[in-house]
């Protein structure tokens, strides 16, 4: 039957040229494939073998036909003993490595089609002893359930108790609890990893900000603060680190009753105490931007923000009277909590401001005709705003939100203002709501369906696509493609790409890999682990990504522009460590050096020496994972590690899975090309990800 137009877009090709093939990307099957043309590279298409698939229904109908045909035992014994030994794809059907008559006469009927991306285990032969078919289902049950739910939902436990007796939840997304299943599991199942007891570092360990509620109806302590000239210099070093953040605080509302606030400090703190707060607030982070690594190993500024937290409103008798400063000054707290480690009170801070924005109505669209354009911007900034930080801190404590997109109805920023800023705001807003995706997908709960991960990967994949693209159109219209280093709206959007979609989404492979990799080490057979060409694949772009911001953090550091104090870059750097330590010691081959050591040592060494409370904790984490992956990382030099092997008997295969180096097209890590991952390789990757694929080469 002839295929139709939506059916001819989605066939896969059916061959691929030695280059693509090389480098396991998708090829478009015409001489010369538009990869080859595009890169002026010769194109050969090898001579293969064709390979079909059929449906096991239709095989049983064979074996029933040959049977009754009066087909010779020894003939029928051979085609069945072939097909056994074929691999069994994710949908029922079976690769057959040749193309009898009986299957061209009925190729309409069984739905056949060839499969270039078999990588075609060795047929039964006197030399190759053929398994059980008992053991070759249980064996192909075990491959699918590796790879087919996330191992941080539905496996790894979920809470953990620490060494005072307390139990604490890990959420499934967060660096620190990924940190705690990771060491745990290791600890566990390998005892010569000379495990020691986790520090566990919970909230409150590096600084705990203390504070008590203050009275009401008493005059807050307008005492020992800084004179005007100082408090707007503190105030334009906040706007300059905050970037986006800024956008926390209506600057112009915020000048107006700062200088009225000098006329008379107290009767203006009593009046506006959730301005008063921003202020003590702003103080803070200024202190602690400015100010080097402290030598009591508190941060500067503190005081300050301990006082601001006593003064935010006691939610027991509703919001203020001024709803959208009480939100504000909630926001900037949590921001202040997160940046000194304290993950569990910021959560339920910007949780707080979440629900203050629910309540007033502002994730609804706010009429211009009724509140007037100010007031109905300024809601919609505050809102968005709130909706990035709870995202980015649910990510990190790894619960959910307590809004659904579905639910919000707010114009983005740059469907009111195109400008630089709000098109900026309007991308960062796209990134939090690609990573809600991601939370309530990729790590969603009760998804009893098999192949849940590798579904809402590709689902991912292709989401991350089209955000590739608009950003880098972004970048390449406001920076000419020239990324500045002194740019932080182009940094941080850069990093974000990176961290937040790139490294959280194929991190729960990682974890999948690792227990993999375990399960090897523990049967004490090859240390070289079987990986699927997908698979492969997102691991090597979750290495790249992690490389790229380790390199970008290096160039911020040695320009001495990081954001010492802020949470977000010592969550880039030692998430993407983490990652790094793990691909390094599941497949070596995905990483061609080790400079991403020296570029972390360099970032943490500078973090430190700038003050920033959590770098000392993620450092010895870090190190003690290091510590115990010894037994499990391969004792070679990185530079002389063979490729990923694709399976046990690879002599036994055509293809061995490499990655050439100087053909990989993800140039990711100069600041002067393309920031984000081209969404030509994502759709690449998100095409070969299906779990026929990863069944057929994924060994054990």
């Amino acid at each position: 039957m002839p295929a139709t137009p939506s059916q001819a877009k989605t066939k896969k090709c059916q061959r691929a040229c030695e280059r693509c093939r090389s480098m396991k990307v998708k090829c478009s099957g015409s001489s010369p494939c538009t990869r080859c043309a595009r890169k002026k590279k010769p194109c050969h298409f090898p001579v293969e073998e064709v390979r079909v698939s059929v449906s096991e229904r239709y095989l049983r109908e064979l074996e029933e036909h040959i049977s009754r045909s009066g087909t010779s035992v020894r003939h029928a014994k051979t085609e069945v003993h072939a097909l056994d030994d074929s691999i069994i794809t994710g949908n029922g059907n079976v690769n057959v490595p040749s193309t009898p008559h009986a299957l061209l006469e009925h190729r309409q009927d069984s739905r056949w089609r060839t499969n270039p991306n078999t990588l075609g285990t060795a047929l039964h032969t006197p030399e190759t002893p053929r398994r059980e078919q008992g053991d070759h289902e249980a064996e192909h049950d075990t491959q699918r359930s590796r790879f087919s739910r996330n191992p941080l939902v539905d496996r790894d436990p979920s809470f953990a108790q620490t060494p005072d007796g307390r139990f604490w939840y890990m959420g499934p997304t967060s660096s620190w609890s990924f940190c705690r299943r990771v060491l745990a599991l290791i600890g566990r199942n390998v005892p010569e990893s000379n495990f020691q007891s986790d520090p566990f570092h919970i909230d409150g360990t590096a600084f705990r900000l203390r504070w008590r509620p203050f009275p009401p109806d008493d005059v807050p302590d307008v005492t020992n603060l800084p004179p005007l000239d100082y408090a707007l210099f503190l105030f334009n070093t906040v706007k300059f680190y905050f970037g986006f953040l800024s956008f926390m605080i209506d600057e112009p509302a915020y000048l107006r009753e700062l200088h009225e606030f000098y006329k008379d400090p107290a009767a203006k703190a009593t009046s506006s105490r959730p301005w008063y707060c921003q202020y003590l607030l702003v103080l803070a982070f200024g202190k602690a931007f400015l100010t080097q690594k402290n030598s009591s190993g508190a941060p500067p500024g503190h005081q300050y923000a301990s006082r601001a937290m006593s003064l935010l409103p006691d939610l027991s008798g509703g919001i203020d009277d001024d709803p959208l400063s009480c939100i504000q000054a909630l926001s900037l707290g949590a921001v202040y909590l997160q940046s000194i480690d304290m993950r569990r009170a910021a959560f339920q801070h910007i949780g707080q401001a979440l629900r203050g924005c629910i309540i007033e109505g502002i994730h609804r669209h706010v009429p211009e005709e009724i509140c007037g354009p100010e007031l109905s911007q300024r809601c919609r900034t505050i809102f968005w705003v709130v909706y990035m930080l709870d995202r980015e801190f649910s990510a990190l404590i790894g619960a959910p939100s307590s809004i659904r997109d579905e639910d919000i109805t707010v114009r983005l920023p740059a469907e009111m203002d195109d400008s630089v800023e709000h098109i900026n705001l309007t991308l960062h807003v796209r990134l939090s709501r690609l990573m809600a995706r991601i939370l309530t997908t990729v790590y969603g709960v009760g998804n009893e369906d098999d192949d849940t991960l590798v579904r809402s990967t590709q689902s991912i994949l292709h989401s991350m696509a089209e955000l590739s693209h608009d950003l880098t159109a972004f970048l390449n219209t406001e920076f000419h493609g020239l990324i500045s280093r002194a740019s932080k709206m182009a940094i941080r959007l850069m990093l974000a790409h990176h961290h937040q979609c790139v490294v959280l989404t194929t991190r729960p492979l990682v974890m999948c890999a690792l227990h993999m990799h375990i399960e090897r080490t523990e049967r004490q057979t090859s240390q070289i682990i079987s990986l699927a060409p997908p698979v492969a694949s997102l691991l090597q772009c979750c290495a790249e990504s992690a490389q790229t911001l380790l390199q970008t953090l290096r160039t911020l550091a040695d320009d001495d522009l990081m954001d010492a104090f802020l949470p977000f870059q010592i969550e880039d750097a030692s998430s993407s460590a983490f990652v790094l330590y793990l691909i390094r010691a599941i497949a070596p081959s995905l990483i061609s050096n080790d400079s991403w050591c020296e570029n972390l040592e360099c970032v943490l060494e500078k973090l430190i020496a700038k003050g920033n409370l959590a770098a000392p904790l993620r450092r010895l984490e870090l190190r003690q994972l290091e510590q115990i992956l010894a037994p499990l990382t391969p004792r070679l030099a990185n530079h002389t590690l063979p490729a990923a092997n694709l399976d046990e008997d690879s002599e036994h295969h055509d293809e061995t899975y490499t990655f050439d180096q100087d053909e990989f097209e993800w140039d990711m890590l100069a600041l002067n090309s393309s920031v984000s991952l081209p969404p030509r390789e994502l759709l690449d990757l998100a095409d070969q990800l299906d779990m026929d694929s990863i069944m057929q080469s994924v060994g054990v």
